[in-house]
Formats: structure tokens, sequence, C-alpha cells
């Protein structure tokens, strides 16, 4: 299920935009909505992600959702959602991205529970794969949790939602993300990046971390009611 709808926000159903026709709405984010679409000209269906309205004309926010695509189309990997094209049509920003057919870990583990050693460990090792291609490449995820991690409906693992992504040498980087502690789920958070920090790709592995504890054992192995109480 959807969380509730945005009413500032225009349903785009049905909609063509560009190459583009917007079949069904997907998911919804802090920053941008995803919905199923066709490309025309390939006749495949994508994932289209649009920026919201109240962030098109931020220049901060339509940087951070540029460098999003920036940062994962240069992460060509089968393990991580691949970029096909980002653009502007009609004042709307967005991004077009591989269509995964199944659900999210989270979704996952709430059907089946926690997995048996075997697809646990194809599940980790995949995801590992991605997050050393990104570290490679200088890119930090930021926001490893389950939702950001797809399983398809042949057991595949791909990483998704490069949205907090940084690119360590980025010289913009600090301002792009000047939120700060607001960036990024506290649960999955590395104790550097709930104090704000400076970051590298290691603070991925600890997200990562997390993800497999609560994976494995069914809960999170820290809790607080609040971002100080989890740190």
């Amino acid at each position: 299920t959807l969380p509730p709808a945005d009413v500032s926000e225009p349903d785009l159903t049905g909609h063509q935009l560009g190459n583009f026709r917007l079949l069904r709405r997907l998911g919804r984010g802090a920053m941008a909505e995803v919905y199923l679409a066709e490309q025309a000209t390939l006749q495949r269906p994508v994932a289209f992600k649009v920026l919201k309205r109240r962030f098109s004309n931020d220049p901060v926010y339509v940087a951070r959702f540029q460098r999003e695509a920036q940062a994962a189309a240069a992460l060509v990997h089968p393990n991580i959602v691949q970029i096909y094209e980002v653009g502007c049509i009609e004042g709307t920003h967005f991004i077009v991205q591989e269509y995964v057919q199944g659900e999210n870990l989270r979704q996952w583990l709430l059907r089946h529970g926690p997995p048996d050693a075997q697809t646990a460990l194809s599940i980790m090792r995949q995801v590992a794969s991605a997050l050393a291609k990104a570290a490679d490449h200088g890119v930090v995820h930021r926001d490893i949790k389950p939702e950001n991690i797809l399983i398809t409906r042949t057991g595949e693992a791909k990483v998704a939602d490069f949205g907090l992504a940084r690119v360590v040498s980025h010289p913009e980087g600090v301002n792009l993300t000047q939120a700060g502690m607001t960036l990024g789920t506290p649960l999955y958070m590395s104790p550097e990046q709930l104090e704000g920090k400076p970051l590298d790709p290691r603070s991925d592995i600890y997200s990562f971390g997390i993800t497999c504890y609560q994976m494995l054992s069914g809960q999170a192995p820290f809790t607080g009611e609040t971002v100080m109480s989890l740190a």
C-alpha cells in the first residue's frame, strides 16, 4: 500500500511526458514520486521518478535529484537499479530507471520471515557486490536499508534509490547535504552519519550490517525513541 497522497502533488497517471506514458503510481518518497511507465520507442516498462513540484523550483533539491541520477548512472552492475535517462519536460524533473518486478526486502521479510542460510547468503553476496562497485567509484549510498533493497521474482537483489548518494570527491557535497542528520534513516545510520561527520563507503557497510542483523534475527540491534537516544 502507498502512504497517504500528498494533495499538493497532481496524480500524473495517464499523462504522456515525451517518450513516456505514465501508467500507475508505484510509490511515494519525501522528494519524489515513482510511476510505472511505458517507454514508447522501446516498448518496455520503466520506473519513472518525478521530483515533487514543491522542490522543482529549488536549485538545491534539483541538484540533489540530478546528482542521484549521475551517481547511479555511473554504476553499471547487475545488482544496482540501472538509470536510463534524466531530464525535464514541461517543468517536470524526472529520472527514468529500470523497472524491477518484485518487492523490497522489508516486504519480502514480512511475507516470508527470516530467510534460510542459502537465501540469506545469496542476498548478502549480491548487495555486498553492489556496494563494492559503488565504493570503487567513490559513491556512498547513505541510505542502505531493507526498503532500498529490491528482490526480484527470481531472487535477484538490486540496490535502489541513490537519492542520498554522494560522490566522496564532490566539491559541493557539504552544501547539497546541509540537512545533515535529517538525511537517511536513523535506525540504519552509522554513528558518524548520526553525528553529521564525513562519510566514506564504510558507512554503507555499517548500514548493511544493521540490515543483515534485522534480516536474520527479525529485529534491529538497537532501538530508541529519538535519534539521540538511538545514537
